[in-house]
């Protein structure tokens, strides 16, 4: 055997030894990343928005109460699903509102409490045929 098939063979040698880490080490590399920044306030990525599936027989009239003023998002028509977009603006740094949701031509309302929410949320809300067993999700 002369000298340059020794050396390519040992060459391959060496490649083959570290080759599986580099593969592994760009794979991971590739797995991991961060995570997106958090919108910027005053921009459409950091409106809230509500989305309201109405499964109740009634039609509701749909509330946020920011700050502890009700305003009202709009109305959701039985069986239906609707969303409202809330400008960040109005929620303020303090991030919390609350879900009112009340059945017109029925007493009651569902109230969600104060939900801490972050720009660009997205809060989903089901509003079941009993009432009282509505529910409200923030992702």
């Amino acid at each position: 055997m002369t000298g340059v098939s020794m050396a390519r063979r040992a060459s391959r040698a060496g490649v083959a030894s570290w080759l599986p880490k580099l593969m592994l080490a760009a794979a991971l590399a590739a797995c991991s990343h961060n995570p997106p920044p958090a919108p910027q306030p005053g921009t459409p990525a950091a409106n809230v928005v509500v989305s309201v599936q109405n499964q109740n027989l009634n039609d509701v009239d749909v509330f946020a109460n920011i700050n502890g003023v009700p305003q009202r998002l709009g109305t959701v028509t039985s069986q239906s699903t609707n969303s409202f977009e809330i400008k960040w603006d109005q929620i303020g740094p303090a991030g919390r509102l609350a879900i009112v949701v009340s059945p017109i031509g029925s007493p009651g309302a569902y109230r969600s409490g104060t939900l801490a929410i972050q720009a660009g949320a997205q809060v989903s809300v089901m509003v079941a045929p009993v009432l009282s067993n509505s529910t409200t999700q923030v992702s």
